[in-house]
């Protein structure tokens, strides 16, 4: 389970614990969880100004983008309500990655979901300590 700041930087950079662990999704060595309100904010942050000024995020690359969210991922249909989050807006992916039966939630948000440590058994970690994890 990746948050969006996860997420997007391993589609920005082709280095780092995000790329690589977007390399390990490629080669399905790992599951990529997502629910639908998960796909909406990822897309939703990729139209942001700050974003599209990165030469490869263009109108071509998020189609295709959006195409892999819906043909490649493992929907979660959400069926829990957690409120946990210092930021409400965070606690969709705990939810997901609950009604997922993740096995990690990967951040980048350290005064948010890390914080938490956990959800429900859950580890949140961060991507460097995900690739460590999970050998990638």
């Amino acid at each position: 389970m990746l948050d969006t700041n996860i997420f997007v930087s391993s589609l920005i950079s082709a280095r780092g614990s995000p790329a690589q662990i977007l390399t390990a999704i490629r080669e399905r060595r790992i599951i990529h969880l997502v629910s639908d309100p998960i796909v909406e904010e990822y897309l939703r942050v990729l139209e942001y100004p700050r974003i599209r000024r990165f030469k490869k995020i263009t109108d071509a690359f998020i189609a295709d983008i959006a195409a892999y969210l819906v043909y490649q991922t493992e929907r979660v249909e959400l069926a829990s309500t957690i409120r946990l989050s210092p930021d409400p807006d965070d606690d969709v992916f705990l939810e997901t990655a609950v009604d997922g039966k993740a096995s990690l939630l990967v951040t980048g948000d350290k005064a948010g979901l890390l914080s938490l440590g956990e959800v429900q058994g859950i580890p949140i970690i961060s991507a460097s300590e995900a690739v460590a994890q999970l050998r990638i």
